[in-house]
């Protein structure tokens, strides 16, 4: 099964998958405007930063108050996070293990094209006797200028 197929039908597994992606990404921005607050000495680039900063966190909190009210986010009870995490885990393994299975087919695909190319070398020493007869009939014919609409 596909990974846009597991998304299909994933429901609202999928809605937690997208909640998750934007909860990391929210933290990853708090981080960026935190770091570069330290780093700035600029007066109103701190201003611009610290307002930057007081949205990014402001979004987190939504977006991990959403993500609590339905149940897909537990801050506050470790074992049931811990739980739901390992199960995140057993099948982010499935999903890549079913998507080797693949892989393993096209590499035996990729040696049977060998194996064609290698008896197709083995052949071409009699296309090019066949080739070399035909040409001695082409030196009979006459070159066709371009834009000409003669056919032989």
């Amino acid at each position: 099964m596909e990974f846009e197929d597991i998304l299909d039908h994933a429901g609202k597994k999928r809605d937690e998958l997208i909640a998750t992606e934007l909860l990391v990404s929210s933290k990853a921005t708090v981080r960026a405007y935190a770091v570069a607050l330290t780093e700035t000495i600029s007066p109103e680039v701190r201003e611009i930063l610290k307002r930057q900063l007081s949205q990014a966190l402001n979004q987190h909190a939504r977006i991990a108050d959403y993500m609590i009210e339905r149940e897909m986010y537990h801050p506050f009870d470790l074992e049931k996070q811990i739980k739901k995490d390992k199960k995140k885990v057993k099948k982010a393994r499935k999903i890549i293990a079913e998507g080797e299975r693949p892989k393993q087919r096209s590499q035996k695909m990729k040696k049977r094209v060998r194996d064609e190319a290698a008896v197709a070398d083995d052949a071409a020493p009699r296309l090019e006797d066949d080739a070399s007869m035909s040409d001695a009939h082409e030196t009979d014919r006459q070159p066709v200028e371009s834009g000409s609409t003669r056919t032989e």
